[in-house]
C-alpha cells in the first residue's frame, strides 16, 4: 500500500509540475504576444502619422504650385498686354525691332554652321 501511495504522490507531483510548466509557458507566450501587439500598434501609429504628414506637405506644395502658376499667368498677361499696346502705338518701331531680332538670329545661326 505504501508503494501505491508513493506512486500516486509521484504522479500527482509530476502532474503538478507539468501543469506548472504549461502555465509558465502560456504566460510567457501571452507576454510575448502582448509585446508583439504593442510593437505592431506602435508601428501602425507611426506609419499613419507619417502618411498624414506626407499628405499635408503634398497639399501645401500643391497649393504653392497653383499660386506660382497663377502669378506667372498674371505676369504673362500683363507683359503680353504691354507689348500689344506698345506695338499698336509704335508700329514702325515694332517692325524695326522684329527685323533686327530676325537679323541677329539669322547671323548667329549662320555662324554656327
Amino acid at each position: 500500500m505504501a508503494t501505491a501511495n508513493s506512486t500516486t504522490q509521484e504522479k500527482s507531483t509530476t502532474s503538478q509540475a507539468k501543469n506548472n510548466t504549461q502555465s509558465k509557458a502560456h504566460d510567457a507566450v501571452d507576454k510575448a504576444a502582448e509585446g508583439a501587439h504593442k510593437g505592431v500598434d506602435g508601428a501602425a501609429a507611426a506609419a499613419e502619422n507619417g502618411q498624414e504628414r506626407i499628405e499635408a506637405v503634398a497639399h501645401q506644395i500643391s497649393e504653392q504650385a497653383h499660386q506660382i502658376a497663377d502669378t506667372a499667368r498674371q505676369q504673362s498677361e500683363k507683359v503680353s498686354s504691354a507689348v500689344g499696346t506698345y506695338a499698336k502705338e509704335n508700329p514702325l518701331k515694332t517692325v524695326g525691332f522684329a527685323f533686327l531680332a530676325g537679323a541677329v538670329a539669322a547671323s548667329l545661326l549662320c555662324k554656327r554652321k
